[in-house]
């Protein structure tokens, strides 16, 4: 009996326990259900920052004084935006810094002129800081670079040479051309231009000036002139007045500084010593490998969303996008969507895009080309024949095809580097950007031979082509308007975005957004200052009138 009876109660207890073993089961199910639709991390803040290029950090450092809680949203591993160098170079021949995106300090007044103070610069213009701020920060850091004199918007005085597409160096000996070259672009900055309407391309006023290349070496300065050197893209498609005359080189001067930096940050050191004692390096307010999905706006206030899955609230965000990002990404970035009118102003149909501008450098085991020369122009054979398409086809394409020289190897710049150094704009940006190192290098390399038939040639040791066309982060190198853009459509498109109750939660910041300085570093620094004095102005956190804007008069 006691064993049968001992027996029923461990068959009892064997169920009980296997009862309890499924409850436990269906418990740990349900809590696995609810592990999986946790919420979304959600982080608050006043203002939320897209990028953290030059715009975005001059838009964190402003905030940071002022006290106002922000994060900065980066999609890359660092600061600085297309301001970044690259390490290269054959450790047996040279290996050193070299620059894919800025590489000149623009608009910088001629030497022996005293800076400080400020003044307005024409009638009606609000004041305008005497010193660019960008090259007050470089002379904060003694940045390494190289005055180029008369630089501004394709100055011809800077290079050294033209060579005729035989090799021979007298394509331009007496400098004829590159002085007609340079009364046009005078002609440009006269009056005429500054009244000449908006739809005219610059291909239409370089000929009223007098500037029709026919020769093959003319051809060459042409490029020089409307091309890759001064904004990317080719001069039968630029607005003529945004080309000249220029705010940055009538505000602050005709020279340019080359830069030649080899910390290993390069131009962007000057990024770090912008925020140097508000938003230094580690900072935990600025988050990187964060790639922004979508910005949400309602009466509340904004989302913004990240690849990640997390949630940033805030007041508001100004968004540092470049141009190339914000028209690819327009639809699916913004809910609700933008107004129909920036909408279609993002449209590359509009007359604003990014253009670009493509650096190329070369480095050989021995120096084999003219080491005094500093710069030099190359006119390839057949640039001039009408079969090329003349001015408005291939003739200019092939004109365009590595005709600019810069010896990085010249006492000057870089001595022992044993570099060349060329750019390209469109079309030629697009269809080298789309091919293999290997192939641009061969490319390259053929087109030194044709243009020096007399001179044994090495092969390359190192090659690098940057390729922002194709960089997700910002599809260009910075914004160009086409003949028909104008100042009110500029001021359309830069317009804060409001939500239905009529209040800003989304500012267009960047050097695209900048009017009177776009394509510039200053313009965006500027932009992205400006964008958060006018956030803490309309919030009152500071006193006094609306801060004034040297990107919108």
């Amino acid at each position: 009996m006691q064993s049968q009876w001992g027996t029923r109660v461990d068959l009892k207890s064997m169920s009980f326990r296997f009862l309890t073993l499924q409850l436990a089961l269906l418990s740990l199910a349900q809590i696995t259900t609810t592990t999986v639709a946790v919420e979304t991390p959600t982080t608050k803040v006043d203002v939320v920052i897209v990028g953290a290029g030059w715009a975005g950090m001059a838009a964190a450092k402003t905030l940071s004084l002022a006290n106002v809680s922000f994060v900065v949203l980066e999609s890359s591993n660092r600061t600085g935006g297309r301001s970044h160098s690259v390490a290269f170079g054959n450790p047996d021949v040279w290996r050193g810094i070299v620059e894919r995106g800025s590489n000149w300090v623009s608009g910088v007044a001629p030497s022996g002129v005293v800076k400080g103070g400020s003044g307005g610069v024409a009638k009606g213009m609000h004041d305008v800081p005497w010193e660019n701020p960008v090259h007050v920060l470089a002379r904060q850091v003694n940045l390494s670079w190289v005055r180029v004199p008369g630089s501004a918007d394709g100055n011809m005085s800077g290079y050294n040479a033209v060579y005729k597409s035989n090799g021979d160096i007298n394509g331009d000996p007496n400098g004829s051309i590159r002085i007609r070259a340079n009364h046009a672009l005078d002609c440009l900055n006269s009056s005429w231009a500054r009244k000449v309407n908006k739809s005219v391309e610059l291909r239409h006023g370089l000929s009223e000036c007098g500037w029709n290349p026919h020769t093959e070496e003319e051809y060459a300065v042409d490029w020089a002139l409307s091309g890759p050197d001064c904004d990317g893209e080719p001069a039968r498609k630029e607005s003529l007045s945004s080309f000249d005359p220029d705010a940055s080189y009538q505000w602050w001067g005709p020279d340019d500084m080359f830069v030649t930096e080899q910390n290993p940050r390069g131009f962007a050191r000057l990024v770090d010593e912008m925020v140097k004692d508000t938003v230094p390096d580690g900072d935990p307010r600025v988050l990187f490998n964060t790639e922004v999905t979508k910005m949400k706006y309602d009466c509340n206030g904004t989302s913004v969303m990240t690849q990640d899955g997390r949630v940033f609230q805030a007041n508001e965000v100004i968004s540092t996008l470049p141009l190339g990002v914000l028209q690819r990404k327009k639809q699916q970035l913004f809910d609700p969507p933008l107004p129909k009118k920036q909408a279609d102003l993002l449209s590359p149909e509009s007359g604003f895009v990014m253009g670009n501008l493509t650096h190329v450098a070369i480095q050989f085991p021995t120096v084999w080309w003219n080491d005094t020369l500093a710069k030099w122009l190359s006119a390839n054979k057949g640039s001039n024949e009408s079969s090329a398409g003349g001015p408005d086809g291939a003739g200019v394409n092939a004109a365009g095809e590595f005709c600019l020289w810069h010896n990085l190897n010249n006492q000057k710049f870089l001595p022992g580097s044993h570099t060349l150094l060329t750019f390209l704009g469109d079309p030629q940006s697009s269809v080298y950007e789309a091919m293999t190192d290997l192939q641009v290098q061969t490319a390259v390399v053929k087109r030194l031979r044709e243009q020096h038939p007399n001179v044994a040639i090495p092969a390359p040791s190192d090659f690098f082509i940057s390729r922002h066309g194709y960089d997700p982060n910002s599809y260009g190198a910075y914004s160009v308007s086409f003949a028909g853009w104008n100042d009110d459509l500029h001021g359309d498109l830069a317009k804060a975005i409001r939500d239905t109750c009529d209040n800003v939660r989304i500012r267009l910041a960047g050097e695209a957004m900048c009017d009177n300085l776009n394509g510039y570093t200053h313009g965006a620094l500027l932009s992205g200052k400006e964008h958060a004095e006018n956030y803490l102005h309309h919030h009152k956190k500071i006193i006094g009138p609306k801060p004034l804007s040297l990107c919108n008069f």
